[in-house]
């Protein structure tokens, strides 16, 4: 068994209203789907989470969220994250379908262990010796790669 799962989604022909990804990614710790919202439609309740943040990232279209009484634009390229206790629903514009990804996770508590670092999950565990094969033999990236490992080494002392 592999250590990863790959799904396609033909991005231009994305089906009209939710596709959830859980089953296809086997996933385990993310919420994650796919939406097409024809223009001028839109969810047709609002919703909230009980410790579910989402993430919603516009890749095309236009449209709006409205998150505890306020309308707020979307646009391709936008990204906007929802607390979980926030009353929240989507529609395109009139002229436009909105197409979104939305993620959602719930916070362990655990995380970030140092509350100085950069990313939420700082679990990440980098092995500097070893390239991807684009660029293995390449002595700049191995004096990069030197380089990093000694300043990640410098900040645990």
């Amino acid at each position: 068994v592999p250590g990863f799962t790959k799904k396609h989604l033909d991005l231009k022909n994305i089906p009209n209203w939710l596709t959830f990804l859980k089953e296809d990614l086997s996933l385990k710790a993310l919420g994650l789907s796919v939406a097409r919202l024809p223009a001028g439609k839109g969810y047709t309740i609002m919703h909230q989470h009980k410790e579910q943040e989402e993430v919603y990232m516009v890749l095309s279209g236009r449209g709006i969220i409205h998150i505890d009484g306020e309308d707020i634009s979307l646009q391709e390229g936008d990204f906007i994250n929802v607390a979980p206790e926030s009353k929240r629903a989507l529609k395109a514009a009139d002229n436009s379908d909105l197409i979104f990804i939305c993620a959602g996770a719930v916070s362990t508590g655990e995380y970030p262990k140092n509350p100085n670092s950069r990313a939420l999950i700082d679990d990440g565990i980098p092995d500097y010796d070893n390239v991807p094969p684009w660029y293995e033999g390449n002595e700049k990236i191995s004096k990069i790669n030197q380089r990093l490992k000694n300043e990640r080494e410098a900040r645990k002392e």
